[in-house]
């Protein structure tokens, strides 16, 4: 395919209680450069049966550097999410991102075809709203930005900061702890302290895009 670009991120879900979150995320996370793969937004509509929707999906799934699980009502049901979870695991080499929305309880069991994996050992992370889940997975993404090979070397403003050694500093987009001087931002008459420009300039973007409803 001409001028093709190859898949980041991987987002799985189920359709009939997580579209809402993933359409959000997809949406933000493509505007934080993160070529991120939904199958209702990236296969086309017209496609030559079952066989070239699954080789469309299957590609992205492979080249894929992280996958994104949406934990929400009845996922563990979707047959189409189980088969999703199930190769990504037999494919490897990549980071798996759970996000659970907060009405589930973290205990969950799924059947991968014979195999029992406990997602409740796995990492979860919890959100309430989708500005809240797409602040959340960019944080993260943020933090492991040298999995997409990026070379972004934080630069730390000139201004002193009062020493405090009992205080922790943590960054107000990705909630990392500033180890050193932060970058201090005054953004709609408050303060914030970030970890490095990226950081900075990720939290403004969200804030001009979706105002007080991110914070």
């Amino acid at each position: 395919m001409h001028n093709y670009k190859p898949f980041d991120i991987f987002l799985c879900h189920k359709k009939s209680s997580g579209k809402d979150f993933a359409d959000h995320m997809k949406a933000g996370l493509e505007e934080l450069g993160y070529h991120t793969f939904l199958d209702s937004k990236d296969i086309p509509k017209m496609t030559d049966g079952v066989q070239e929707w699954i080789q469309i999906r299957d590609r992205a799934l492979s080249e894929s550097k992280v996958f994104i699980l949406l934990i929400t009502p009845g996922f563990d049901l979707s047959a189409e999410v189980l088969n999703e979870i199930r190769l990504a695991r037999e494919i490897g080499g990549k980071k798996f991102l759970y996000f659970r929305h907060r009405d589930l309880g973290r205990k969950i069991i799924l059947n991968l075809e014979g195999e029992k994996v406990d997602l409740g050992r796995q990492e979860q992370v919890s959100f309430e709203n989708k500005e809240e889940l797409l602040r959340l997975a960019s944080g993260i993404l943020l933090q492991n930005k040298d999995l997409f090979n990026a070379s972004l070397t934080p630069q730390k403003m000139g201004q002193k900061k009062e020493e405090n050694k009992d205080e922790l500093v943590t960054c107000a987009m990705c909630s990392k702890e500033i180890k050193g001087q932060p970058i201090a931002e005054t953004i709609e008459n408050k303060l914030y302290n970030f970890d490095c420009t990226e950081c900075a300039h990720t939290f403004k973007k969200f804030k001009r895009l979706y105002g007080k409803n991110f914070s």
